[in-house]
């Protein structure tokens, strides 16, 4: 049963991101479909599959045609471009995001969007997600367990990170930014969500699991090395966001300060002088959060 077929209802984009994902993509898109909420698109972004996947989405566009688009990409520029390409796509007045290899649960677009209809000033809705094994079908866990859920407004996002898992997340496309920062080769979601909030809106979780999210071999969170690089992204992101708007100096030295130690742990050498910086860092960080303190009190 299609819980909501009201005139009015706002159109849902839900962007898939996919490369190589033959083995997966159909279950994925399959949960897209399932959704109780209508009117939906779903934007399946393919960044020039080799495997298979290309075929599986066109497939899917011709069985449902005006509801999965495909925006498919000759040759692999990566994920930061091929989510552009995505969200350039969309048209909806909200974007789900969904990995090609994650799954909806089938009210989870209706209860998104509740949350958000009900207040303009949300920008950004997430939920928790069921975080499974590839192989066994078994949940792990949940992701809440390992990234602890937050609410709050544009700090909050810069303070913390990535919290919210990105096939969790919802976005008000009017509040969203034109495109993913080109700069950052791979880990460009943080500031695509910190960008969301710029115009003062907030981030608000939903406690309840809405989705799952798949662990593979293939998962870039999965390789050590790449582990690494995601880190050196969201320093990059973190000079970015100092360089766009330094009145959030306090909260991007803490998060700096933060990466840096990760970074350390990662790191055989040179470990020490990363450690130091990352105390400097957050030396840095306490100062300026006391400034900003004291000003208020005086103003």
């Amino acid at each position: 049963m299609v819980a909501s077929q009201e005139k009015d209802a706002p159109l849902v984009s839900v962007a898939v991101i996919s490369f190589n994902q033959k083995d997966y993509i159909g279950q994925c898109l399959d949960s897209a479909l399932r959704q109780t909420y209508r009117p939906l698109e779903i934007i399946v972004a393919d960044d020039g599959s080799c495997d298979g996947t290309r075929d599986i989405i066109l497939r899917y566009a011709a069985n449902y045609p005006g509801i999965v688009v495909p925006v498919l990409a000759s040759t692999n520029a990566g994920v930061t471009a091929n989510s552009t390409a995505a969200h350039q796509a969309c048209t909806g007045k909200y974007i789900a995001w969904l990995g090609g290899d994650d799954i909806m649960v089938d009210d989870k677009i209706a209860r998104q969007v509740a949350v958000m209809e009900a207040d303009p000033l949300i920008a950004v809705c997430y939920h928790d997600l069921d975080v499974f094994d590839s192989a066994t079908d078994a949940s792990l866990r949940r992701f809440s367990e390992m990234n602890r859920p937050r609410e709050g407004g544009i700090e909050t996002a810069i303070r913390y990170g990535t919290f919210n898992g990105g096939s969790a997340t919802m976005v008000r496309r009017a509040c969203a930014p034109e495109c993913y920062d080109a700069r950052i080769l791979v880990a460009s979601d943080w500031l695509y969500w910190v960008e969301c909030l710029q115009g003062g809106g907030r981030i608000v979780y939903i406690n309840a699991v809405l989705g799952r999210y798949r662990r593979h071999a293939r998962n870039v969170t999965a390789d050590t090395s790449a582990a690494r690089l995601l880190l050196l992204d969201h320093l990059m992101t973190c000079a970015i966001i100092l360089v766009r708007m330094p009145c959030y100096a306090g909260e991007v030295s803490h998060t700096t300060a933060r990466l840096l130690v990760s970074l350390a742990r990662r790191t055989k050498t040179g470990r020490m002088r990363l450690m130091l910086l990352a105390i400097s860092t957050m030396v840095a960080a306490i100062f300026i959060s006391a400034v900003k303190v004291l000003l208020r009190l005086r103003g």
